[in-house]
Formats: structure tokens, C-alpha cells, sequence
């Protein structure tokens, strides 16, 4: 646990934990004192001896206000400490973030994310300042008042410390059986997050479904196993606590046995042995709580523990010395083999999407990948991007490993227009404005005015200024993505990467993709995945992609000619869909 704060905090808080536990043991080793100091004071009065009384009194009073002055000072510095930790937590996700691959970011690790960092940040607070120092005190109070009873009757003493191992060793069963029910809790509660995110944001599709009210079977069955695993570590934590009581309870019968044997056979003072009774009463005190504390511990175990694997997530990979920027923009992919991550449970990848794919996009040249879904066509411009690395192989960008690049100078060269567009809740312009920070108002107009977006800030209330809303829910699904193109239009980046998309697509937004390529053709190099046959037919050249592979590679008529699979897509897609007569779009350049 300390060791998970420590790596969370980083390693400024080492010192302060260091310092915060020691300060923790000195408060417990005093107010163990204190209470063994009650025997003397108790002796002194049954003897009706004042002064010593007195003396006794006095130095349990001194005690005590020592032992409270330092828990007042523990418990602030505990304080202090979960804040400076849910800081360097709170900064550590974040950078962590921007440093994973964006093929990390599912719905699953979105879901697993948020839960983490909400009951990571509740948890660390309560590590820190509710259970760290009552535990310490739990355990070293009793230990010392076994120590001291030591120098009353050495046979009690040694009674106690005989117990402790057996205690403790209770409380450790109790606390792994405790433990373990806490992380399913923990995997479960996780889930039930993850299919509630999952229910809010697709209602439509769940609307359109006749999925109704809360009839979501996924989430449903979250529920349910979240309750079932709460259920299990309630009894898990009422057996535990059951355990541990009955351990201390033996312990303290033994101790008291063994007063009542000694004063019998005249070994032991009955007085004296009275009184120590009364101090192993207050050994056995605080240890009968001990197992809901390391209860308690261990669960917040498994919340900080959590929040450390994502802190220690590794991130994308940067090269020790990155490579400078090519002057040329080919792109290349060499023998290049692709299985993506295992999800949950499972411990292999799955079937290679790309296998020892080999395709080259030549400088400023078009490029359309065509093939049936799962080909890997989406995969590919993805692996340009670095969402992720390939296995096998390599991808290069003018004749330079993408892995070789800083990130920053990788997607500076990049620009990506994609199927599942998301805008900020900015304005309008603000959005498009984020492909280019530095652009000119004048650059911002005309690369709306090409992408056809100058229309739509025409009929906003607010024109450019106006808010989108969340993920641009206040535009259409084609004027997002005439707004994502204008992204694209205003960075000028000497790449694109175009998922077109355009059966998704309304007619205008589709003449606005197929116009913005031909605008681009010639001044960046393009790999466009293509759906319109207009795109398909003005590349330079065609792959055709089928089983992870390119089967078919050249121009449309050299394709044709050849009647393969790219003559039969053609005829097939040909004969069902005409070709579309592009909506007028000023010329001009971005």
C-alpha cells in the first residue's frame, strides 16, 4: 500500500511517508506508555501511598498530552500528504494520457479510466488520513503495553507477546479473504461503469433498437454482478471480523487465566495481578478492530493499486534521439504484420488484420484503398498515425521508421479525417481553428469556405461564435464531418488521411469529401479510404485489400483490364450506385 502511494506521489513523498509513519509509531509507542503507566498510578492509590500517586499522575498526564499533541500534528500531516498525492495523481493520469496510444482509448478503458480516477482520488484521501494512522496506533499501542507488561510480571508479558504472532496472523487470513473480495467488487463496480457510460451515450442507437427505460440487459447483468460481489465480501468481512474477535477474545481469557493461576498458587500479588489484568484488557482493545482496519486497507489496496497500473501504463514509445522531418512525404509499409491487443481475459492476440503487407503511397500522390470490411484498410492509416506500432515490420514516412519520430513531429505532418468525428463544446470557428492554432481568420474563412462550412455558420444564430454543443451535437452528423474536413483544409499538413465514409454521408457532405481530395491531390500526399467510386476512379493508383493483404495494386484501367476483384467491386458498385454530380465549391486555394 505504502509502496502504491509512493509510486503514486512519486519519489518527493517518499520522505514525507517515511516521516508520517515514524511520527504514527512515536504516538503509539506514547500512548501505550500511558496506559501501562494507569498500573503504578492504581498500585500507589491502593497503598494509599500520595506521593507516588501524584508522581505517577503526573507523568501520565505529561504522556498523554505529548501523545495528543503529536496525533493532532499526525493527523494534519496526513492530511496535507493525500492532498500533495491526489495532486501528483491527478497530474500523473493526465500525462499519462497524453502519452498512450489513442488505439488504447476504448469504451472499456474510457469506462475503467473515469472509475479509477473518481474512487482512486476518495480512496487515497482515505488511505492517508483515516486508516494509516488508526492502524499504526492499533498495532503499535498494543505492542507496546505487551512490552511494558514485560516489567510488571514477566509471564504476563510474555503471554501477550506469544499472542500478537497469532493475532496478527488472523487478521492477514482475514484480511486476504477480504482482500479478494474487495477486487471483484472492484472489476465488477468497473464494468457496471463502463455499460452506464455505454447506456447514456447510445441512445439513439438503443432508441432505435425499441430498447426502452432501463431495459438494458448488458447493464442489467453488471448490476447483478455487482451485487452478488458486494454480497460475497460482506459475508468475506463478517467471517473475518468473527475470526479476529474470537482470536483476541481466546487471548485475553489465557492472560486472565494465567493472573488467576499465579495469584493461587501465590506467585503473583492479587492486587498487582488485578491491575495487570486491567492493562491486558487494554491490550486486547484496539486489536479487536484490527481486521476491519486491514479490511479496510485492503480495499483501499485495490483502489490505489488501480490507480498506480494506470499511472504505470506504458506510453507510446519515444525515441531517444528523434529523427529530423523528411523533406519528403512518401509513405511506405514494409512487410508489416498487425494483430491488435487482447481485450479482457484473454491472454493472446487474436489473428493477425495486417499480414506482411507490403504498399507504398508515392510523394504528393493519391492513394485509395478499397476491399471488403476487416481488409485493414482502417487499420493502416491508423498505423501511420502511431494508435499504434506494428508487430512485425515497419511503416515509413519519407523513408524514416514513424517510430523514429517524436509524436509531436509525427502528427505535425499529419493530417486525419476520420468516420467518427468529435468536436469540442466551442464555437464553431474554435473547432476548426484547432487544426491550425496559428491560422489567420482569413485561412480559418477559406478553409470553411471550401469544406462548405461558411453555410453552416450562416444559419447559427450565433454565426462563426455560435456553440456546437457537446461532441457537436448541434450540427448534423455531415457537417461534423464538413467541419472536421475544414480541420484539415487550415492545418495544410503534407499528409492526409481520409476515412471517406461518404454511404454515411448526405450528398452535399459527400461532394464536399470528394472535392476536398481533388483539391488536395498534388499538394499532399493521400491515402483515402474509398467508398465513392468518383474518389475511386481519380486516384493515382488503387490497392485493393482483402485478409490483411494487398491483392491488387495499380490504376483503374490497368485494374479493370485485369478483371480481378477490383473489376468485379467496380461492376458491382457501379451498376447499384450512379455517380453523384458534386454541389458547386468556389475555387481558389487554402
Amino acid at each position: 500500500m505504502i509502496s502504491a502511494l509512493i509510486s503514486i506521489g512519486g519519489t518527493a513523498t517518499r520522505r514525507a511517508f517515511r516521516g508520517f509513519l515514524a511520527l504514527a509509531t512515536l504516538v503509539g509507542v506514547l500512548q501505550g506508555i500511558a496506559l501501562a503507566t494507569l498500573v503504578p498510578v492504581l498500585l500507589s492509590l491502593y497503598r494509599n501511598d500520595a506521593g507516588a500517586a501524584w508522581y505517577w499522575l503526573a507523568v501520565l498526564g505529561l504522556v498523554a498530552a505529548a501523545g495528543g499533541t503529536l496525533l493532532a500534528r499526525v493527523t494534519m500531516w496526513g492530511f496535507h500528504l493525500a492532498m500533495d498525492v491526489i495532486v501528483a495523481m491527478h497530474r500523473r493520469i493526465g500525462q499519462r494520457l497524453v502519452e498512450l496510444p489513442i488505439g488504447w482509448f476504448t469504451p472499456a478503458t474510457t469506462g475503467r479510466t473515469s472509475h479509477v480516477a473518481v474512487r482512486g482520488t476518495m480512496f487515497v484521501a482515505q488511505t492517508a488520513m483515516d486508516i494509516l494512522v488508526p492502524l499504526t496506533l492499533h498495532v503499535v499501542t498494543p505492542l507496546t503495553v505487551a512490552v511494558a507488561t514485560c516489567f510488571y510480571d514477566w509471564r504476563m508479558g510474555l503471554a501477550l507477546l506469544a499472542a500478537a504472532p497469532v493475532i496478527w496472523l488472523s487478521a492477514t487470513v482475514a484480511g486476504r479473504r477480504n482482500g479478494a473480495a474487495e477486487r471483484r467488487i472492484h472489476d465488477a463496480a468497473a464494468a457496471t461503469n463502463t455499460r452506464l457510460l455505454e447506456f447514456a451515450e447510445k441512445q439513439l442507437t438503443l432508441r432505435a433498437a425499441g430498447i426502452e427505460g432501463t431495459a438494458y440487459t448488458p447493464l442489467d447483468d453488471a448490476i447483478d454482478a455487482q451485487r452478488r460481489a458486494g454480497r460475497r465480501a460482506l459475508w468475506s468481512s463478517v467471517l473475518g471480523l468473527a475470526l479476529q474477535g474470537l482470536v483476541v477474545q481466546t487471548a485475553f481469557g489465557a492472560a486472565v487465566t494465567l493472573g488467576v493461576y499465579l495469584t493461587v498458587h501465590g506467585t503473583a500479588d492479587p492486587v498487582h495481578v488485578v491491575a495487570l489484568i486491567g492493562l491486558c484488557a487494554q491490550f486486547t482493545g484496539p486489536l479487536k478492530i484490527l481486521a476491519e482496519l486491514g479490511t479496510a486497507l485492503r480495499r483501499s489496496a485495490v483502489e490505489v493499486g488501480a490507480v498506480r497500473d494506470l499511472v504505470e501504463l506504458d506510453g507510446l514509445p519515444e525515441p531517444a534521439t528523434p529523427s529530423p522531418v523528411p523533406p519528403r512525404h512518401d509513405i511506405a509499409f514494409h512487410d508489416v504484420t498487425f494483430a491488435y491487443e487482447p481485450g479482457p481475459g484473454h491472454e493472446q492476440r487474436g489473428q493477425p488484420v495486417l499480414n506482411r503487407l507490403s504498399l507504398t503511397v508515392p510523394h504528393r500522390s493519391m492513394v485509395a484503398l478499397v476491399g471488403p470490411s476487416g481488409s485493414g484498410k482502417t487499420t493502416l492509416t491508423r498505423l501511420i498515425a502511431r494508435f499504434w506500432d506494428v508487430q512485425d515490420g515497419a511503416v515509413t514516412l519519407g523513408g524514416t521508421d514513424v517510430r523514429d519520430f517524436a509524436t509531436d513531429d509525427l502528427m505535425a505532418q499529419l493530417s486525419l479525417v476520420f468516420q467518427d468525428v468529435y468536436l469540442f463544446d466551442d464555437t464553431l470557428e474554435a473547432n476548426i481553428r484547432l487544426g491550425n492554432p496559428e491560422a489567420t481568420d482569413e485561412q480559418v474563412r477559406r478553409a470553411a469556405e471550401f469544406a462548405a462550412v461558411t453555410e453552416i455558420a450562416e444559419r447559427l444564430p450565433n454565426g462563426w461564435h455560435s456553440s456546437v454543443g457537446e461532441g457537436g451535437r448541434a450540427l448534423s452528423g455531415g457537417e461534423r464531418q464538413r467541419v472536421s474536413i475544414a480541420r484539415a483544409l487550415v492545418k495544410n499538413a503534407p499528409v492526409v488521411l481520409f476515412d471517406e465514409a461518404t454511404a454515411a454521408l448526405d450528398p452535399t457532405t459527400e461532394a464536399v469529401v470528394a472535392e476536398s481530395i481533388r483539391l488536395l491531390a498534388g499538394r499532399a500526399t493521400v491515402l483515402v479510404i474509398a467508398h465513392s467510386l468518383a474518389t475511386v476512379a481519380q486516384a493515382d493508383s488503387i490497392a485493393f485489400l482483402d485478409g490483411g493483404a494487398v491483392v491488387e495494386h495499380g490504376t483503374h484501367e490497368d485494374l479493370l483490364e485485369r478483371n480481378g476483384r477490383y473489376a468485379q467491386f467496380w461492376r458491382s458498385h457501379a451498376g447499384e450506385t450512379p455517380l453523384r454530380t458534386p454541389v458547386h465549391i468556389p475555387a481558389g486555394e487554402s
